[in-house]
């Protein structure tokens, strides 16, 4: 069997939107995510994760880091993928701080097939199907992850930045 992998970044040409912050209880963007993950991506327990979490509180600032997933199925062939990472400080005395969160949004396509049919089946499918409708996926991605960001600017009471809606 032989498989077509097609990864495509939702934005191009950035590859991370970062969004930064100073003030009150930093670690609250860790519990916003925990919290909003599996209801704004609408993804079960299987669809998101948190794959590290690191405390510092030896000294003060406590620093923190962690990294969360989550993957979200466009198609039988395409999952979103996003990413978000989570890095910053706090004081112990008074719960103020800093934190920067980097978001990274990808889409992968996997095709499968017996390898000499693999690559005219790949072609035939890419140019009758695939290439107009990735640009819709990518969009889609991209307005997903935008959207996220602005859920978080929200709560920390950012300037929030507006998104086209997705169309499709």
């Amino acid at each position: 069997m032989g498989m077509v992998v097609v990864e495509d970044d939702c934005f191009v040409p950035e590859r991370f939107v970062t969004l930064t912050y100073s003030g009150r209880d930093p670690w609250g963007v860790g519990v916003k995510i925990a919290e909003q993950v599996k209801p704004f991506f609408h993804v079960s327990s299987s669809g998101t994760n948190n794959m590290r979490l690191n405390w510092d509180d030896a000294g003060d600032p406590v620093s923190f880091y962690s990294i969360w997933w989550a993957k979200v199925k466009y198609s039988r062939f395409t999952t979103a993928w996003f990413r978000f990472k989570v890095q910053g400080e706090k004081k112990k005395a008074d719960n103020t701080g800093t934190f920067t969160f980097e978001l990274q949004a990808n889409l992968e396509t996997k095709f499968e097939g017996w390898s000499p049919i693999l690559r005219t089946a790949w072609l035939m499918y890419s140019y009758l199907f695939y290439n107009r409708i990735r640009r819709k996926m990518i969009e889609r991605c991209r307005n997903t992850a935008l959207n996220f960001k602005n859920e978080l600017k929200k709560h920390f009471e950012l300037d929030t930045t507006s998104t086209p809606a997705y169309g499709g």
